[in-house]
C-alpha cells in the first residue's frame, strides 16, 4: 500500500541533530515522499549469506582470487532467486580493469643525513610501502625529505602547502587530515572538525604526484586516523589492487605509504625539528614547507599482475518511469590474506565489512521483489576493491550502466555493526541533500531519530562507495546503526563500535558468530527499505543543498536530462 503527501522543505524537512541544523535551499519546493508500509525482509537471508560470505572457504573475498569467484557464485544465484534482472544486458556483470601490484623484498626505511647515525626503520611495524607504477623494481634513493604539512593545495580556500617549494623527484612527508580537525564546531577553512576530501589520504597521494614527488609518507596518528597502525599494516602490506591506466601510473608517485607517528618525530628531531611544533605551524594558512637536509632511501620489487575484477548488478524494473533509478550499493570485497597473523590466522574474513552489507542487498531485494515493482527501476550494485580505494564504485560511477543524470538518489550499505536495536541512527554527512527529508520521513514511521556522526574527523563521508556517486552529482545516504542502544545506551553502543574498531575492524577477527543478536540490524534493514521504496515511488528528484560541493555538477547532470 503506498499513499503521498508532501513536505515543505522548511518544515519536516529541517532536521534538529544535536547541534547541527539542516535546512534546504528553495523553502518553496516540496518533495512528494510516499509512505510505504514495512518490508517482508527475512533475516534468516542476512544470517546465512553473511556467514557464507565470511567463512574460510571465501578466503576474505580479495578480487581476481578464488573468494572473488565464490561471491559472484552466490550473489548471481541470490539475485536470481530473489526475483531480479540481469542489470547488464545479459550479463549480471560489469567488468572492471583491475591492476594487482605486491611489494617483496621491501628494504629498510633509511633516513641519512642531519645530527647522528642513520635511522633505519622496518617494513611492517613501523612503515609500510608501496608503488602505483607497473614496474618491476622500485628504487628511491638519496632523496631529498621535505615537511609540507598537510600537503594540501585548494585554491578557492586560499591554501597551498606545496607554495614556494620544489617537491620534484623529493621525498614529502605529510600529515593526515584537515588542518582544522581539531575544532570544536564546523567552521574553519576546511569544515572545522568535519573532513573535507583534502584530509584523505588518498588526495594526499594525487597530490604529491601533481606537485612530482618521488616518494609520499603519510604520517599515521591514531586521532585523527580512527584506526590504529595494525588497520594500517594488515590494509597495506601484500597484494594493493589499482585501477588500469593507459600509462601504467607513470603519473604517479614512485613510492607512497604511511609512517608511524614516533618515527616521523625522531626523522623531525634528526633534522632539529620538533614534530609537535611543526604539526602546530602546520595548520596556520600561510605554512611554509621545510626543506629537512635529510635524505631517504628505499627499495622492493614488486609482482605485476592484470585482471578484470567485476561489479555484480540486478535490476528490479519500474512499471511507470523504467528509465528513472534508484540504487541500493554495497561493497562485496575484502582483503583476502592479510598479516601479521601471529596466531596463524591469516584470512581477513570481513564478516561485518562488509558481508553483511552485501547480504542486505540480496535481503532487500526479496523484500521489494515480494512488494511489487515500483514505478522507478530499482538497481542492487554489488562493487568490486573498495577496500582499495572505492575502486569498483567509482568505474561504475565514471562508465554508468545506467545514466547517473536520472538516478534519483540512493542507500550505501557498509558494515553493519551487530549492536542490539538502537533508539537512533547514525547520519554520516547529515545536512548535504534533501534525500534528508526522506530520512526523516523513513525515521519517523519507525520511531527512530537521526544523530549526526560524533566523529566527522574520521571523514567517513568520503571512505565508503556512496562517495564515488556524490561526487559525480548523485544525491546518496550513508547511515550506520545507531549508538544510543535500547539495551545499555549511548555507553554501551561507543563501548561496541570501540571494541570492533581496536580488535576486529581490519583484522583476522572480523569473523562470523552465531550468537550475534541480529535485532539491530533488523531494524536498520527496515529503514533502509523504506527509503529506497520511497525513493523509487516518488516523482521528486532530491538535490544537493545550496553551497554543497556535489550541487553544481548535480544542476548541470539534470539540466542535461531534461
Amino acid at each position: 500500500m503506498v499513499k503521498t503527501w508532501s513536505i515543505a522543505v522548511a518544515g519536516l524537512a529541517s532536521i534538529l541533530l544535536t547541534g547541527c541544523y539542516i535546512s534546504f535551499s528553495d523553502e518553496n519546493e516540496a518533495m512528494d515522499i510516499p509512505e510505504v508500509e514495512a518490508g517482508d525482509i527475512s533475516m534468516e537471508t542476512m544470517k546465512t549469506i553473511t556467514e557464507e560470505l565470511s567463512s574460510d572457504a571465501f578466503q576474505g573475498r580479495a578480487p581476481s582470487t578464488i573468494g572473488e569467484e565464490k561471491t559472484l557464485a552466490l550473489l548471481t544465484e541470490k539475485f536470481e532467486a530473489a526475483g531480479l534482472q540481469p542489470g547488464n544486458g545479459e550479463s549480471w556483470f560489469q567488468d572492471v580493469p583491475l591492476v594487482e601490484i605486491t611489494a617483496d623484498k621491501v628494504s629498510p626505511l633509511v633516513i641519512s643525513g642531519g645530527e647522528g647515525d642513520a635511522l633505519s626503520y622496518k617494513y611492517g611495524p613501523e612503515m609500510v610501502v608501496g608503488t602505483y607504477q607497473e614496474q618491476a623494481k622500485t628504487s628511491i634513493a638519496n632523496s631529498d625529505i621535505v615537511f609540507v604539512g598537510y600537503g594540501i593545495n585548494a585554491p578557492e580556500r586560499g591554501w597551498n602547502d606545496y607554495e614556494g617549494v620544489d617537491v620534484k623527484g623529493k621525498t614529502v612527508i605529510i600529515l593526515v587530515n584537515d588542518p582544522d580537525y581539531e575544532t570544536e564546531g564546523l567552521e574553519g577553512d576546511f569544515g572545522g572538525r568535519a573532513m573535507t576530501y583534502y584530509g584523505r589520504w588518498s588526495y594526499k597521494y594525487e597530490e604529491a604526484a601533481r606537485q612530482g614527488a618521488a616518494m609520499a609518507l603519510i604520517v599515521h596518528d591514531e586521532f585523527p586516523a580512527a584506526y590504529g597502525w595494525n588497520v594500517v599494516e594488515s590494509s597495506w602490506s601484500g597484494p594493493q589492487y589499482y585501477a588500469q591506466t593507459s600509462d601504467g601510473g607513470a603519473d604517479q608517485t614512485g613510492a607512497n605509504g604511511w609512517i608511524q607517528k614516533d618515527v616521523a618525530a625522531a626523522i623531525m628531531a634528526k633534522a632539529g625539528l620538533d614534530l609537535e611544533t611543526e604539526m602546530a605551524a602546520a595548520k596556520t594558512k600561510g605554512f611554509e614547507a621545510k626543506a629537512l637536509d635529510l635524505k631517504a632511501k628505499v627499495s622492493f620489487e614488486n609482482s605485476i599482475s592484470k585482471s578484470n575484477s567485476k561489479n555484480v548488478i540486478g535490476i528490479l524494473p519500474g512499471t511507470e518511469r523504467p528509465d528513472e533509478y534508484v540504487i541500493y550499493t554495497a561493497h562485496w570485497d575484502h582483503l583476502g590474506i592479510c598479516k601479521p597473523a601471529p596466531d596463524g590466522d591469516d584470512i581477513c574474513n570481513g564478516a561485518v565489512d562488509n558481508a553483511t552489507g552485501t547480504a542486505a542487498l540480496v535481503a532487500l531485494a526479496e523484500a521489494h521483489a515480494k512488494a511489487g515493482a515500483t514505478e522507478r527501476t530499482i538497481i542492487f550494485l554489488a562493487v568490486t576493491a573498495e577496500e582499495s580505494g572505492l575502486l569498483g564504485s567509482k568505474f561504475y560511477a565514471e562508465n554508468p550502466i545506467y545514466p547517473l543524470a536520472q538516478t534519483a538518489g540512493g542507500v550505501n550499505m557498509d558494515a553493519f555493526l551487530i549492536a542490539g536495536p538502537a533508539k537512533d541512527v547514525t547520519v554520516v554527512g547529515g545536512g548535504k541533500s534533501q534525500l534528508d527529508d526522506f530520512l526523516a520521513a523513513a525515521l519517523k514511521s519507525v520511531d527512530r531519530t537521526a544523530t549526526p556522526e560524533s566523529t566527522p574527523e574520521k571523514g567517513f563521508y568520503y571512505r565508503s562507495d556512496h562517495f564515488s556517486f556524490a561526487k559525480l552529482g548523485v544525491p546518496m545516504l550513508y547511515v550506520d546503526g545507531g549508538e544510543d542502544l535500547i539495551d545499555g545506551g549511548k555507553e554501551a553502543g561507543a563501548a561496541i563500535a570501540e571494541d570492533y574498531t581496536k580488535n576486529r575492524y581490519h583484522g583476522p577477527k572480523d569473523e562470523y558468530d552465531p550468537n550475534w543478536n541480529w535485532d539491530g540490524v533488523a531494524a536498520d534493514l527496515q529503514l533502509f527499505y523504506r527509503l529506497g521504496r520511497m525513493l523509487a515511488q516518488t516523482k521528486s528528484w532530491p538535490n544537493w543543498v545550496e553551497g554543497d560541493e556535489f550541487k553544481e555538477t548535480r544542476d548541470k547532470s539534470r539540466a542535461g536530462a531534461e
